[in-house]
């Protein structure tokens, strides 16, 4: 195999030899003095748009993919791995660490000048709009929404804060609602192709890093991970996809309660580690392992949360399943009996049999995700009313802190940027029956609100729905501002000056940041609002689905008939499921 340094020289000597012909050979003799070159004239015709730079996907630069002469490897396709040789004599580890040992990185135009068709295609995905076309929202099916315009009741909203969110958006320098999503060079595409499990994002511009949301790392540091996208066939380990998303809400697991940083933690095979810097199979039987026992999956995220492929198993694009709760799912969200088959089936001579059997609208997660948040702390309420204060509010309890991922720190209960904090360990899922449809505002269309608490996000169906089964979830409350005589639920603004001079997070003053934001929006595809100068704070609610945290079998509900796991005890909320009661206890159905 040829290393890097050969390939270099290779290219190196084509160039020399083209620019051989550039030199008039036989000249002798010194040339004169160079004479007055007399005043300056005026300034030029701007000069002609100058050919595009080259990708070497495309060998003639035509723009188009040409199958005949392009696809240098035969595979069918014109794409980046024509770019090796015929012989593959540069695999995918080899060929982006030689590169980026002899070539400092500087950005993504590096990687687009080999992967330009991808690109395109990274930039049509919800995972880099941050919307898609709505399938999973009741009432907005068809049209464009997503995350961008979706309120909800943790940091309540992306526009005016966009600044803030930039530091686990896919991209570079999204930094207002004037942000370019048609620019591939603003694609972070180390973001999810680090190996090597160190990459960060700077989470406010700094004079050392003035881009919103670029790489808050040494010079050194970044080599090194740009050296190792190759890796492990470029694939997203567990590490990349959890940076982001166990800090969703703004701290360690608080939002969804059951993604939290130990999820990124490396397997280990020694016995003897210290359990608080790996993730055992206890805390997740699929991303987890157990060095004693020897068991556990050490699942990548990207195991279940799938792209879509062709018959030959290769990626068709960069759409990634799961991303219902926003707007739709463009990849392929595996599910459980895509692994382990019919519930039935498997639990077939059980203990649980008969429950399996005589339950069959539950959902394997109701019963395989008995507790969730059991080693790192989630919130379950908070109250933005508390505020703005310099010392924590009496209102404000000092106690349940919350927990970290060391498993010692302990994480305060008050912020004056936020205001007031419930923390929870080993949170029991609120259960409710689900079928892919959910209820969420969005921001200028339906933001009014006419009953407490309000909801921002639960799911539609209820056990008249057939196709629906009942799902485990996080119950999220708390309280928020809203607009006290339009009755609106609003978009305050947080963080930065893109907005207006009045982010919340520096001036302290609501009335302020309302104003900014109502002058701020439209923003995306979200709609207007209008602040009529008067706010409250109302108590609002959500649900999350709960998927991650799957116990061990020998913790799962029902274990050895055991239906006091969820009968008789009032363990579950049976009104909220459609019955008067219990129905081991004699409750009937409410709905006809």
């Amino acid at each position: 195999m040829k290393s890097s340094k050969t390939w270099t020289r290779a290219l190196g000597v084509l160039a020399l030899s083209m620019l051989a012909g550039a030199f008039v050979a036989g000249c002798s003799g010194d040339d004169g003095k160079d004479g007055d070159p007399g005043p300056a004239g005026s300034t030029g015709a701007t000069g002609a748009t100058g050919s595009p730079g080259i990708n070497c996907w495309d060998l003639n630069q035509n723009g188009v993919a040409d199958l005949a002469t392009e696809d240098v490897n035969k595979d069918g396709k014109v794409d980046v791995n024509d770019c090796r040789t015929p012989s593959g004599a540069y695999d995918a580890v080899s060929l982006h660490k030689g590169y980026f040992t002899e070539n400092t990185y500087t950005g993504t135009s590096q990687c687009l000048n080999c992967h330009g068709k991808i690109g395109d295609d990274v930039m049509k995905t919800a995972h880099w709009k941050w919307e898609g076309t709505v399938s999973g929202i009741k009432g907005f099916e068809g049209t464009i929404h997503g995350k961008k315009d979706l309120l909800n009741n943790f940091c309540l909203a992306v526009p005016t804060n966009e600044g803030r969110c930039s530091q686990c958006h896919i991209g570079y320098g999204w930094g207002d609602k004037n942000f370019d999503f048609g620019n591939p060079k603003n694609i972070d595409c180390l973001a999810c192709h680090d190996q090597t499990g160190t990459y960060k994002k700077v989470a406010t511009p700094t004079a050392a890093q003035p881009i919103v949301g670029g790489p808050d790392m040494t010079a050194e540091a970044l080599q090194k991970v740009a050296q190792s996208v190759g890796m492990n066939k470029g694939v997203p380990p567990r590490s990349t996809c959890v940076f982001c998303h166990s800090r969703a809400g703004g701290d360690d697991n608080v939002k969804h309660g059951d993604i939290s940083t130990r999820m990124a933690f490396a397997k280990t095979t020694d016995p003897a580690a210290d359990p608080k810097k790996f993730l055992d199979r206890s805390e997740d039987v699929h991303m987890g392992y157990d060095p004693v026992a020897k068991k556990g999956g050490d699942m990548a995220c990207v195991a279940c949360h799938q792209v879509k492929k062709d018959a030959s198993g290769n990626m068709v694009d960069h759409g990634i399943g799961g991303f219902m709760y926003h707007s739709v799912d463009q990849g392929v969200m595996k599910d459980c009996t895509d692994c382990h088959g019919a519930a039935t089936s498997i639990h077939a001579g059980k203990t649980v049999q008969n429950i399996v059997q005589t339950h069959d609208r539950l959902a394997c997660q109701v019963c395989h995700i008995p507790t969730f948040a059991r080693k790192v702390a989630t919130y379950v309420d908070w109250k933005w009313s508390l505020a703005g204060s310099d010392a924590r509010p009496a209102e404000c309890s000092a106690t349940p802190t919350g927990v970290a991922a060391d498993g010692t720190t302990q994480r305060a209960t008050y912020s004056k940027m936020k205001g007031c904090f419930t923390w929870a360990t080993g949170v029991r899922p609120t259960l409710r029956y689900y079928d892919g449809k959910w209820n969420r505002m969005i921001v200028g269309f339906n933001d009014k609100y006419t009953t407490l608490p309000v909801d921002l996000g639960s799911p539609t169906a209820t056990y008249k729905d057939p196709a629906a089964k009942i799902y485990p979830f996080k119950k999220m409350t708390g309280n928020q501002v809203a607009d006290k005589a339009n009755k609106t639920m609003l978009v305050p603004h947080l963080y930065g000056a893109a907005a207006g001079a009045n982010a919340y997070w520096s001036k302290y003053n609501w009335t302020g940041s309302l104003s900014d934001a109502a002058a701020y929006l439209p923003a995306y595809s979200s709609g207007a609002q209008v602040f009529s100068g008067q706010h409250e704070f109302v108590s609002t609610t959500m649900l999350l689905k709960v998927d991650h945290e799957v116990a061990p079998k020998e913790q799962a509900y029902g274990k050895d008939n055991g239906c006091a796991d969820c009968h008789f005890s009032n363990q579950v909320d049976w009104p909220a499921l459609g019955w008067t009661k219990d129905p081991a206890n004699g409750g009937t159905q409410t709905l006809p």
